[in-house]
């Protein structure tokens, strides 16, 4: 059987984070709150037109303005399929996905051979910090992608997919998560 048609968009939200744009300088995606989604996952998407590395981070905060910033979180849970030659023979092709260690930041390939994609899953309980007997935990629930600077061949993008809502919704759609 499987999941229903319109799963995702019935148990989940799709958010453009940054278009598609040129990596010359450092590049900010939209922040996003998980106050209503348990997890959400980042698609990062560059295309390589220069061989030069770009880096991959995500900053944390308590609201989608930035406020207390908690800069270069680590990423534990990543993957990334990297140099894949796009619209070509498919036997240039992968579509195997490659489990990355945890860092605070992902350097992305140096070839600029096609493209890259990175998948970063972050739980929204993962971002108290702070949670010892001498210090208050502070909730973070907003996260922002940012991808580094590397060439003006280069061009990039950022998706994010939150999901599942937190709670049970009456009617769709499901909650937004570009609001606090």
């Amino acid at each position: 059987m499987g999941l229903p048609m319109g799963f995702l968009m019935q148990n989940g939200k799709i958010v453009p984070g940054l278009a598609p744009a040129t990596k010359a300088a450092q590049a900010d995606a939209d922040w996003v709150s998980l106050k209503a989604y348990d997890k959400v996952g980042i698609l990062v998407y560059i295309s390589q037109g220069n061989a030069a590395t770009t880096t991959i981070t995500v900053d944390a905060a308590t609201s989608v303005a930035g406020a207390n910033l908690n800069a270069g979180i680590t990423l534990n849970e990543w993957w990334y399929i990297t140099d894949t030659a796009i619209g070509t023979d498919a036997g240039t092709n992968s579509d195997t996905w490659v489990k990355g260690a945890a860092a605070a930041s992902i350097v992305g390939s140096a070839t600029a051979s096609g493209a890259s994609m990175y998948y970063i899953e972050i739980d929204a309980d993962d971002l108290v910090t702070g949670t010892s007997a001498f210090t208050a935990a502070t909730q973070y629930d907003c996260i922002q992608a940012k991808i580094g600077g590397s060439d003006a061949g280069d061009i990039g993008c950022v998706i994010y997919i939150l999901f599942p809502p937190r709670y049970a919704q009456a009617v769709s759609p499901t909650p937004s998560a570009i609001i606090d």
